[in-house]
């Protein structure tokens, strides 16, 4: 294999260089075959851990690793490190526990609600609530229900952010936590008894954090995060030690994360980590948007650029150059750049094709229309049920496992009840918007995206009510319609697209790129743009930019994605 100039300055830096190194490697480049031919040069290759991000990259590593011969690297993600780190610091090893929805469940515990309970009524007090009044008043009632979803979504949330990037124990500290991932909406934060709110979080935080972390000690019993966060709190070492330490994907690591991996070195041992600042994307998640700087500052690290791009034809490199302008390509041919519009991305999909987008809810809508032609679509599985939940997010428990035939006579009666209910909702969420127009924006849109797929729901219901009698029926025949495997056209939000790469890339609603909304923070504004490159980089050969349906609309008013993130089906999802 014939390497670049940028590689071979890399290996020899690894066989002839000293300390810590970084490499700069822009989409594309083959980072992750340059890290791992360096670990030909290491002297023993037993003494080289290689941390991968995540299980599917680890055992994909480890197999090459083994077909090049050399099966003495130690491949393994950062978070089994972490649980290794655990394991080997407890008599009680074997006894360890991982229950992913740990957190989730001591939240419902009864012991735990009881502590709760005067922290909850507190909050309902503030937002003008009486849970007293709500046996006697269904809208009471049901604005309770939805205060009490969203302070369990908050908490869980603020939990395991406060976990993953080690935040203090402070009142300030959670402050500046909850300010910087922006948990509360801006109509929130500008309300008078904002301050409150915010020390009655803190409590019931302290409160969940604390049973979590006792259980882990007393009973064994972890989640994922655990594995990064226990062995800092409880400053445990690992007994291993390696030479070399590579570090993939260094640009979406948590704090937590590069405490893990530190503490597999030794005086002497050496990191080579490698990542594109312009691929960090994961911030909402906890990661830390300065990794990538503060990996290189904390180790003093030698940086080392990968700029060129084997995956990209020219024309799509034109396009990323406008956004990381070191980036060059190894194909001469231009490829096809193609701006088209959304109705013809149906009749121009084929099979193999990668179909992605900023938000899940124009995918959803795409589903639709694939379905509708009878196309099989490929939908990543955790993705495939978020997809779902959205639609049955939409009904009450009874009404999924219904008979709609003998209970409403049909599905236009459960329709007109289920949008009456969530119209509700819509104008709630809406009141918190403070521009009036913005206010007018949010509700057409929500409104359309609601009748849109209880309208679906409708026609599918029609068409294969023989089969399907509830709800729950039609969203099992959908499910299966998503899960295809072969011959199927694959749709992705761009956050799972990260890492795929396809000959025909299609970006949905790109001239919507890169999202911005009303006080977004500049980190937010930094990753947006960050996406938008990730999207780019995704094709191998032709390139369809999507403009959206309202793009006349968008460029008059430009205010309809900012009121995206206060609306119950986008708060969360990315």
């Amino acid at each position: 294999m014939t390497f670049t100039p940028e590689q071979e300055r890399i290996f020899d830096f690894v066989r002839n260089g000293e300390g810590h190194g970084i490499i700069d490697a822009v989409a594309g480049a083959g980072k992750t075959t340059t890290i791992m031919e360096c670990a030909r040069f290491a002297k023993d290759p037993s003494r080289v851990l290689f941390c991968a991000f995540n299980n599917s990259i680890a055992k994909e590593i480890g197999r090459r690793f083994r077909e090049q011969g050399m099966q003495e690297v130690t491949v393994q993600t950062i978070h089994s490190l972490g649980l290794r780190i655990l394991r080997e610091n407890t008599d009680h090893h074997h006894r360890l526990e991982m229950r992913e929805h740990k957190y989730s469940t001591i939240y419902r515990g009864e012991q735990m609600q009881t502590k709760l309970s005067p922290h909850i009524r507190a909050l309902c007090e503030l937002n003008n609530l009486n849970p007293k009044a709500a046996n006697n008043d269904s809208r009471q009632s049901f604005a309770i229900k939805n205060l009490k979803f969203r302070i369990q979504r908050r908490l869980l949330d603020i939990n395991q952010k406060h976990r993953a990037t080690l935040n203090g124990p402070s009142f300030e500290d959670f402050v500046s936590l909850v300010e910087h991932f922006g948990v509360f909406t801006p109509a929130e934060e500008k309300s008078k008894t904002f301050r409150e709110e915010l020390e009655i979080y803190y409590a019931a935080h302290r409160l969940l954090l604390t049973a979590g972390t006792d259980m882990a000690a007393r009973s064994y019993i972890i989640d994922f995060t655990d594995m990064i966060y226990l062995p800092f709190i409880w400053k445990l070492n690992a007994t291993s030690k390696y030479d070399w330490i590579f570090i993939d994907e260094c640009q979406d690591l948590s704090k937590a994360q590069f405490a893990v991996a530190a503490k597999y070195g030794k005086k002497g041992s050496r990191v080579l980590a490698v990542g594109d600042p312009r691929q960090s994307i994961y911030g909402f998640t906890g990661a830390d948007v300065e990794s990538f700087s503060r990996v290189a500052r904390m180790t003093r690290a030698t940086e080392l650029p990968l700029t060129t791009c084997f995956r990209c034809p020219a024309g799509v490199i034109g396009l990323a150059q406008k956004i990381r302008e070191d980036i060059v390509g190894a194909k001469e041919e231009y490829g096809t750049v193609d701006n088209i519009i959304v109705d013809e991305v149906v009749e121009r999909a084929r099979p193999g094709d990668l179909i992605i987008s900023r938000l899940r809810a124009p995918l959803l809508v795409l589903i639709f229309d694939f379905i509708d032609q009878d196309v099989k679509v490929q939908v990543a599985e955790d993705e495939a049920r978020e997809f779902i939940n959205e639609l049955k997010s939409l009904f009450k428990q009874d009404e999924l496992q219904a008979s709609i035939k003998r209970r409403y006579r049909g599905f236009e009666a459960l329709k007109d009840i289920v949008l009456q209910r969530n119209r509700w909702v819509i104008r709630q969420n809406a009141a918190k918007i403070p521009k009036a127009t913005e206010r007018e924006v949010f509700l057409e849109a929500e409104n359309e995206y609601l009748e849109k797929r209880l309208d679906f729901l409708h026609k599918k219901w029609e068409i294969w009510q023989k089969q399907c009698t509830t709800v729950s029926r039609v969203l099992e025949k959908i499910k299966a319609y998503v899960s295809a495997r072969k011959g199927a056209i694959k749709l992705s939000t761009i956050h799972r697209a990260k890492g795929l790469e396809e000959d025909r890339v299609f970006i949905i609603d790109y001239d919507k790129l890169p999202m911005g909304r009303p006080q977004q923070k500049d980190w937010e504004k930094e990753q947006e743009i960050n996406l938008k490159y990730v999207a780019i980089t995704r094709a191998k050969e032709a390139l369809f930019l999507v403009e959206s349906e309202d793009t006349e609309e968008m460029e008059e008013d430009s205010s309809l994605f900012d009121a995206l993130p206060f609306t119950g089906s986008q708060i969360g999802h990315n």
